[in-house]
């Protein structure tokens, strides 16, 4: 989960920074029951594209000067709801970096999608900094995610659309919607992440999520 040789490593690194999140996951889960993912796939070009819009501000306000944005006063309502989001950016099909959390751990989705991606820009381990002249090249993604739902067997999950969460006895993995379009890939990779082997008893999670990315960017 946390080495850079990791199959799919790019949500190696979001692990770490929803650890103290999931260790309230009840409480947390009962104050958002209702997820966003659907709000905001009903207005990818309202609310989504406003969310897309503050990752990229967040993300470029960090690595030009290292500041941390507040987010602005005129946002969609969806907002301004509390949710978890996972930011992350690619390059070229390759992932550059990526942070985020399962669960909400601030007044709002805005301030959330900040945090994330001034953590992906500046707080990813895993991968050498973000350099300035590659901000252009740069791709992101943001994906909010609605409250994992507990499920008996991963293997009617269609890797494609639904996101995969494991709790072993040391930590959580997860796998987002789209990482793979291989459910055996998909199962163990977040087995992986979670520190769990083959056989390991673990509990398994359904993750819905609401996914946009940016589109490619003239150099």
């Amino acid at each position: 989960m946390r080495s850079r040789g990791a199959p799919g490593s790019c949500m190696a690194a979001c692990v770490a920074a929803i650890l103290a999140a999931l260790l309230n996951a009840g409480s947390c889960a009962a104050s958002h029951a209702d997820g966003l993912a659907a709000d905001f796939a009903a207005d990818r070009e309202g609310a989504g594209r406003a969310a897309l819009v503050l990752a990229r501000e967040a993300f470029d306000a960090w690595c030009l000067r290292h500041e941390q944005i507040e987010p602005p006063d005129d946002l969609p309502p969806p907002l301004m709801r509390r949710s978890g989001v996972f930011v992350s950016a690619i390059l070229g099909d390759a992932p550059r970096c990526c942070m985020g959390t399962l669960y909400p751990t601030r007044a709002t989705l805005a301030q959330e999608i900040v945090a994330a991606a001034t953590a992906a820009a500046g707080m990813d381990l895993r991968f050498p900094p973000i350099r300035p002249d590659e901000l252009k090249r740069l791709r992101l993604v943001v994906s909010i995610v609605d409250p994992p739902q507990p499920i008996s067997d991963p293997a009617p999950l269609d890797p494609v659309t639904d996101g995969l969460a494991v709790r072993s006895s040391l930590r959580w993995g997860v796998v987002l919607p789209g990482e793979t379009p291989h459910r055996d890939l998909m199962i163990k990779w977040a087995r992986i992440r979670a520190g769990a082997s083959e056989n390991d008893a673990v509990d398994f999670f359904h993750v819905r999520a609401f996914r946009i990315i940016e589109p490619t960017r003239d150099e």
